[in-house]
């Protein structure tokens, strides 16, 4: 009887401190029955992430999916889904949880200062979206939900709360040790700290590159656009409504707001099959290694899956016939061949993703001159697309498609006089995908000499903005 009664009394003590999520929440053990993925990472650094929680109800599960996604960029870092965030923790210290238990208990406890550091993906205050419908298993439900990590501040606290070292107290204390260091007859002894520092930047495009080439001074020469757009399309192929209006309104943005020297434009009957070949021709023979060349295109485009090759559709092409088109394999070829120091290709077209089929790549922002010295000094040869293997809308808000909508809202309200390629795809991308179902990609060109490098969108200064 009494083994009863201790085998009865060890489930009790087992339920008791065990919550319906998976772990107590009061304390900083216990296990994790989900995998926080990454999304993307938005201009001010904060992680935007996809979270699961368990709870007795739809607020205790969203409550406890928040709690989850801070804990996993502070101590395990988000290695599921894109490449964007910080694989590495907030916290590199072995066994910090434990270390300071009665901090995070305080931390974590419910209505926390934990919850100052996540925010919805859209910013607003009070909204979290749910995106997988709940799932009971027995007295629990489990939701999942996508938020932004605040990593910068999250780290801030950290240090202020003495629960990790800045970089200039590790500073100060190496300094020290060094100077009070002992001195014997054969050598001195420095004390090394014990502080893991977190590298500058994740993924480092300098990786494995020549860095001083990497570090030399921004030598900017001219920026070039192509630009093409297409409506008025002949025999089988339909018509399309925005394309030329998204073309014509991207030209004039650059033209007004952006350092562009050069432009070479084909809009309908003009966008032929030669015409086009001609302009990239005409790229390959005169653009320099110092030279910039931004590439749009917004028209029809086609895949043929018996080929595995996607195509941009000129207006001449009167037949649902690969005779007629531009195969993307022909337009890596031209792009390959531009000495530009950097070629973006922006492409409005279904199926433009196939252009790519690579390895995604991303980079760690900073909106510093010496990032953007870095990424200017690599060559890069990449492309943001409207869709990836799939169909896109050609319809969309103001009269121009849902991805020139939000392409032009971005370049119009940037304010940096240096914006990146990938800073705009990540401006777009988001919401491109919650107002229509395609989605964005950015990726470098398949074989076409992309060395980790960012095109430039660079503002034009007051006085140039005054010339007619």
């Amino acid at each position: 009887m009494k083994n009863k009664n201790l085998f009865f009394s060890i489930i009790v003590l087992f339920l008791s401190t065990t919550t319906i999520s998976g772990f107590a929440q009061k304390s900083i053990g216990g296990y994790y029955t989900y995998e926080t993925e990454c999304l993307g990472v938005e201009l001010d650094g904060s992680q935007t992430v996809k979270s699961w929680g368990s709870g007795r109800n739809r607020e205790d599960a969203i409550e406890q999916a928040k709690k989850n996604a801070v804990r996993d960029v502070l101590f395990n870092g988000i290695k599921k889904g894109k490449p964007d965030c910080n694989v590495k923790p907030v916290i590199f210290e072995v066994n910090a949880q434990e270390k300071y238990e009665d901090y995070f208990n305080k931390f974590f406890t419910d209505g926390g200062e934990y919850d100052k550091f996540c925010s919805p993906k859209d910013g607003s205050k009070y909204h979290f979206e749910v995106i997988k419908d709940r799932q009971k298993a027995g007295s629990q439900e489990t939701y999942a939900l996508i938020v932004r990590v605040l990593r910068a501040d999250l780290k801030a606290k950290m240090v202020e709360d003495n629960i990790i070292k800045s970089s200039s107290s590790s500073s100060s204390q190496n300094t020290s040790s060094t100077s009070t260091s002992t001195t014997n007859n054969s050598a001195s002894t420095t004390t090394e700290s014990t502080t893991t520092e977190e590298p500058q930047y994740r993924g480092d495009p300098l990786k494995g590159l020549d860095v001083s080439t990497a570090k030399k001074e921004m030598e900017i020469g001219n920026y070039y656009a192509l630009i093409i757009g297409i409506d008025n399309y002949q025999g089988e192929w339909p018509k399309l409504k925005n394309a030329v209006a998204d073309a014509k309104a991207v030209e004039s943005l650059l033209k007004s707001k952006y350092r562009f020297n050069t432009f070479h434009t084909l809009y309908n009957e003009k966008a032929t099959r030669d015409n086009v070949i001609q302009e990239f021709e005409w790229l390959v023979q005169n653009v320099k290694s110092k030279d910039n060349v931004l590439i749009y295109y917004s028209g029809h485009g086609d895949f043929k899956q018996e080929l595995n090759k996607g195509y941009w559709v000129p207006v001449d092409a009167a037949k649902l016939s690969t005779s007629n088109y531009i195969s993307n394999n022909d337009i890596q070829t031209f792009l390959g061949g531009i000495k530009s120091n950097h070629t973006l290709l922006i492409s409005d077209a279904c199926f433009s993703g196939d252009i790519f089929r690579g390895k995604t790549v991303s980079f760690p922002y900073e909106n510093t001159e010496k990032y953007y010295q870095k990424v200017y000094n690599l060559p890069s040869r990449k492309a943001i697309s409207s869709g990836g293997i799939e169909p896109v809308m050609d319809g969309g808000r103001d009269g121009h498609s849902v991805f020139a909508y939000y392409l032009l809202k971005s370049l119009n309200t940037n304010a940096n006089k240096y914006f990146d390629a990938s800073q705009l795809y990540e401006n777009i991308k988001i919401p491109i995908v919650n107002n229509s179902e395609q989605t964005p990609n950015f990726q470098p060109i398949k074989d076409s000499g992309d060395e980790g490098g960012q095109f430039l969108f660079i503002l034009k200064e007051p006085e140039e903005t005054k010339k007619p």
